[in-house]
């Protein structure tokens, strides 16, 4: 008797993401997340990115959250996901609370991948802050539409936001930007979300979520 394959009932398939992909999140019942969606009028409020190797299970995220640069085992947090012994999945369903899309820069190297997420890898393991600073800073300039300003007291990468981690993973090993804001630091998922919808280089390539502001 064939067994069915759980991955054909769910829009995203754990084994098909790849070292270096970049999680964005909508976080349901959380004022913070609601805030940064509506100060950035986004759907979506936080990223994260993919640290394991391709082949290797369970898949890994490294974000920075209030407690600092972390992992998190996305099975576990993001989408419920068991598997078998060999590592086949036997059961998969979403998580009540995050809605999710996986988006993928083009024609990175694997080297490039592998320095992208080691370099998020060595700040977690320095235990970086979370910028909360930043954070409520950023948000003020988004009221006021002049997020192009910075202080250079706050261009200090000692802590991040969960955007600017990943920006700076990107620029730094590969030269990758998304938007104009990168240089100030002021990048926000949806910068990341808008760069995965129209440059060429970005695709969406799995999402369980349907976007809406």
């Amino acid at each position: 008797m064939n067994q069915r394959d759980p991955r054909r009932q769910n829009s995203i398939d754990p084994d098909k993401i790849k070292r270096g992909d970049i999680l964005l999140v909508h976080t349901k019942r959380s004022l913070t997340s609601w805030l940064i969606r509506k100060f950035t009028r986004s759907y979506w409020n936080h990223v994260g990115l993919f640290v394991s190797k391709d082949n290797q299970w369970p898949k890994w995220v490294i974000e920075a959250l209030g407690e600092g640069i972390v992992g998190r085992p996305f099975e576990l947090k993001y989408i419920k996901v068991i598997r078998d012994d060999k590592g086949n999945i036997v059961e998969m369903k979403d998580s009540r609370k995050f809605r999710i899309a996986i988006v993928r820069v083009k024609d990175l190297t694997y080297e490039q991948r592998k320095q992208i997420s080691n370099k998020v890898y060595k700040w977690a393991y320095e235990e970086r802050k979370y910028d909360f600073l930043l954070l409520l800073f950023g948000m003020v300039l988004h009221l006021l539409s002049f997020r192009k300003f910075r202080p250079r007291w706050l261009n200090i990468k000692s802590c991040f936001i969960c955007s600017e981690l990943v920006a700076t993973a990107f620029a730094e090993v590969a030269g990758i930007t998304f938007g104009k804001y990168t240089a100030s630091g002021y990048v926000t998922p949806a910068d990341i979300a808008q760069e995965a919808q129209t440059n060429e280089r970005m695709e969406i390539v799995m999402s369980n979520a349907q976007e809406k502001n």
